[in-house]
């Protein structure tokens, strides 16, 4: 008996049934290679780098002075925040660029009773610290300033041993964001064009990105050890984004 005539000897609903499910298992076969190949992906990452300079300096200079007699060298403190704005506007500064840090008092005897102070050399027991801060867009300027501070203890200011130099900042960033991350797309689609010949495939569409965190570092480090990005005028932007790309 042919097949055609064994259909025929089905009731209709039976055939209706058989033809269905012979539809539906090629769909699942179809199905279920089109996501095979889907499945089929790779993950790279692109990198981008751009050096830039500061554009702002944050230069705080701090001394102290030491005594028992808080009113008589109150005067010397004074005469020491006076010469170094005369020192600062000499050399190039305005004073809108300029303030005063604030005035901290240190008792080296806090906290001794009556007796325990009895003894005690009362001539250095205050420790008097303030500074003065510069803000300026002359980063330039700052730097070589900063290298001159030899002047400014040459006239009597004591300088506080915590003197680091002053810190330069970029501000720049959100202006070469958009271009970074495509330096860094472009990379990513670069490396995975080169995975894919190498897997014989080509590259398809993106299925993730992840953007990557921002960072910025010393152009030039002085040593693996450290990263002296706040005190440097010359920084360097990484961005590092991460792709995942369909294989066909």
């Amino acid at each position: 008996m042919k097949i055609s005539e064994k259909f025929k000897s089905l009731p209709i609903v039976w055939v209706v049934v058989l033809s269905f499910g012979v539809a539906l298992g090629g769909f699942f076969i179809g199905n279920g290679v089109y996501k095979s190949l889907a499945r089929r992906t790779v993950t790279v990452k692109g990198l981008a780098e751009m050096d830039v300079v500061a554009d702002t300096a944050i230069w705080n200079i701090k001394f102290n002075r030491v005594g028992g007699d808080l009113v008589k060298f109150q005067a010397a403190i004074d005469e020491d925040i006076q010469k170094t704005h005369n020192f600062l506007i000499d050399n190039g500064f305005h004073e809108d660029e300029l303030q005063n840090l604030r005035i901290t008092v240190r008792d080296k005897y806090a906290g001794y009773t009556d007796t325990q102070r009895q003894g005690q050399d009362a001539s250095d027991r205050y420790v008097v610290e303030t500074g003065v801060m510069v803000r300026s867009d002359s980063v330039d300027l700052v730097d070589g300033v900063s290298r001159k501070m030899g002047d400014l203890v040459r006239q009597g200011v004591t300088v506080t041993e915590d003197y680091a130099g002053p810190i330069y900042v970029f501000n720049g960033l959100n202006d070469i964001k958009i271009k970074m991350i495509e330096m860094a797309t472009k990379n990513a689609t670069a490396a995975g064009e080169q995975f894919a010949k190498d897997a014989n495939a080509k590259l398809g569409k993106i299925q993730s990105a992840n953007q990557g965190v921002f960072s910025i570092s010393a152009r030039d480090q002085t040593d693996a050890w450290s990263d002296n990005e706040r005190q440097s005028i010359n920084k360097r932007v990484r961005v590092v984004t991460t792709i995942t790309f369909y294989l066909r």
